[in-house]
């Protein structure tokens, strides 16, 4: 059986909390939530060793990197060796996407970075960009000195009813990815 490695992106610590750069650790949690609600059993550790919280059954393995945003290549490089996983395919990130304004995301695979520095690390550490990503806009870009304030600043009160429905767009479009119905193509083509 396959096992699905799904990533969220984001910074540990209360302080992180939902602002825009978590927005991977938020719809982990909310997926979780969603799946548990199904009937899925699920256990959970934290891992010094693979510099994670890791949630799993036997097939799905949801990853926290504890590492801040731009070493998660350190958990996830870790993470799949523990587990003995070399297929990529099967690899999922979650992030913010600054490009992207808020209300849209974007499935994509074998892509470069863009400036997300989380996914700069897991590229240098997996010396692969052949892994599927979820990007959710965050948008829009302040651009220049503005923008490493902007990504840790909590969405505006005016933003929660868009990031609400953007949410549950992200989340349906996770369950049909993990569901296996559906080519990338078609869930691409679906929700992008």
């Amino acid at each position: 059986m396959n096992k699905f490695v799904i990533v969220g992106l984001g910074n540990k610590g209360e302080k992180y909390n939902n602002t825009r750069h978590n927005i991977g650790f938020q719809i982990l949690d909310e997926l979780i939530i969603e799946l548990k609600k199904q009937g899925y059993l699920f256990k959970e550790e934290i891992s010094k060793k693979l510099k994670s919280k890791i949630i799993s059954n036997n097939n799905l393995i949801f990853i926290y990197p504890l590492t801040y945003m731009n070493n998660s290549g350190e958990a996830v490089r870790a993470v799949l060796d523990w587990y003995k996983i070399k297929n990529l395919n099967n690899l999922c990130i979650i992030h913010d996407d600054i490009s992207l304004d808020l209300g849209r995301i974007k499935w994509v695979k074998s892509r470069g970075a863009g400036g997300q520095h989380g996914i700069e690390s897991i590229i240098q550490h997996l010396q692969s960009k052949d892994f599927i990503r979820l990007r959710f806009g965050i948008g829009p870009d302040p651009g220049g000195e503005n923008r490493s304030t902007y990504v840790l600043n909590k969405f505006l009160s005016t933003e929660i009813e868009l990031l609400n429905k953007t949410l549950n767009l992200a989340l349906k479009s996770l369950k049909e990815y993990l569901k296996q119905e559906k080519s990338l193509e078609t869930i691409m083509n679906e929700f992008n």
